[in-house]
């Protein structure tokens, strides 16, 4: 509770990251319960797809839509249902954050480039998650509030790619 404190009063980006993180998380998950537990999600997915396929102003999404993903639409309904799950819990709780973001990222890329002439809003919403998720994986949003950042204080081998402070670097 110290630590909220003194970064709301020192306004430290580190705890706004982890908020934004927190938040994404809480978005993937949502997304990802909703498709694993509802059981007309992969059956409604080839025609999902298709749609998506029918105007899409991108020829190498159109085909990778007509040639991979509606073929095994059933393959993918599990992958995107369960991959949104699974980057939103590690998004939630900061379990390998980075690599939850770039999770997030390659999905909401897919999902701009698959939907996101469809309309206006899915365009405009995956391009700010876009955007968010990298300014999270620059800014390393799993510093602080979650697991990353216990383990990390650990045992600091664990996380190798993890930011160092400048006296470890030197000690390293």
């Amino acid at each position: 509770m110290k630590y909220l404190r003194t970064a709301w009063q020192v306004k430290d980006s580190a705890l706004w990251l982890a908020l934004l993180r927190i938040l994404t998380g809480y978005i993937f998950i949502h997304a990802g319960w909703e498709k694993v537990s509802e059981a007309g999600f992969a059956a409604s997915l080839p025609n999902t797809l298709a749609r998506f396929a029918s105007n899409n102003p991108y020829p190498w999404m159109k085909a990778l839509l007509e040639g991979v993903a509606i073929p095994n639409a059933g393959l993918f309904a599990v992958l995107f249902s369960w991959g949104e799950l699974l980057v939103g819990l590690s998004l939630f709780f900061g379990v390998l954050s980075q690599v939850g973001l770039l999770g997030a990222l390659a999905m909401n890329l897919t999902f701009y480039f698959a939907a996101g002439w469809t309309s206006p809003s899915t365009s405009t919403a995956n391009e700010m998650m876009i955007f968010a998720e990298i300014v999270m994986l620059l800014g390393f949003a799993g510093k602080v509030l979650s697991v990353d950042q216990f383990l990390y204080s650990l045992h600091p081998k664990l996380l190798p790619w993890w930011p160092r402070k400048l006296e470890e670097a030197q000690a390293a």
